[in-house]
């Protein structure tokens, strides 16, 4: 893992999303957690060096970002959105098994998993003081309703979640595009200036201008089939151009093709006016 600053450590180059955690006079922070079981438990390990772990503090509700949290005992912190998501909306027999596809140590580490879900919640955010340092949690509801950046104000950092791909492919499979603008918004304010983005590698807000682009290009480009009279299944299968226009993430190749097309029937839902997060 890399060492960002005195007591802020960050992992951007495994499969799943940025992780990391923060060494308090209290013990550990975690933010989010790997996917594959067998990164939590090095993860677990590297913490176990510094101290025990007092909380996990996840992002967003996507399985990247918490699949880890069930090897860690600690309680875990999220909106209230992303708690429901992973206990009522998550097909957890699915969701194992595509782990477990991940390599040939994931299916004996997921043998009777159960998730580690928020067990504290908020709403319209929180500040949570552990040791010496205060982490904030604001929510910046765009990449998914529930997103939350977490600012860390002693070590001048703040974790954007997947509001930010630096450098990488963005997925905008359930986005609001215009909620996620906004998000960008708020991230260019804060005081903060280290950005561990949700994936790629870290950046500062001298990248927000090109995540801007790249998301407005997105609805540009989806708006224009519309208008030319597509239907959504036309759209979803002719509209390829932008997929080679970054990288996929680690461990995400081959999947190009596939985030295209869950990106381009998204954002029609959305242009169309068809309900795409929860009332």
């Amino acid at each position: 893992m890399k060492q960002l600053t005195r007591n802020l450590y960050v992992e951007t180059e495994i499969r799943g999303c940025n992780h990391g955690f923060v060494t308090t006079s209290d013990g550990m922070v975690m933010i989010d957690s790997p996917h594959k079981p067998s990164d939590a438990l090095k993860l677990k390990a590297a913490i176990a060096k510094h101290g025990p772990v007092r909380y996990i503090l996840n992002t967003e509700p996507h399985g990247d970002h918490w699949t880890g949290n069930a090897f860690f005992d600690a309680p875990v912190i999220a909106h209230e959105g992303i708690r429901r998501r992973i206990l009522d909306e998550t097909d957890m027999a699915e969701h194992v098994a595509r782990v477990a596809t991940f390599g040939p140590e994931e299916p004996a580490l997921l043998k009777n998993y159960r998730p580690n879900a928020p067990a504290i919640t908020f709403k319209s955010g929180m500040k949570l003081h552990v040791g010496n340092h205060t982490f904030e949690l604001i929510p910046m509801p765009g990449h998914t309703a529930y997103q939350t950046a977490i600012c860390i104000k002693e070590e001048g950092a703040v974790f954007t979640s997947d509001n930010i791909f630096c450098k990488c492919h963005t997925w905008l499979q359930e986005a609001n595009p215009d909620l996620w603008l906004e998000a960008l918004e708020s991230l260019k304010k804060l005081d903060e200036e280290i950005f561990v983005p949700g994936h790629g590698p870290i950046c500062g807000k001298d990248y927000l201008p090109e995540q801007c682009a790249f998301i407005q290009e997105w609805k540009a480009y989806v708006q224009a089939a519309i208008d030319r009279g597509m239907t959504k299944e036309e759209a979803i299968d002719k509209l390829t151009d932008l997929t080679d226009r970054y990288p996929m993430d680690v461990g995400q190749d081959g999947m190009a093709p596939g985030v295209m097309k869950r990106n381009v029937a998204n954002l029609y839902d959305y242009l169309t006016g068809k309900p795409i997060w929860p009332a």
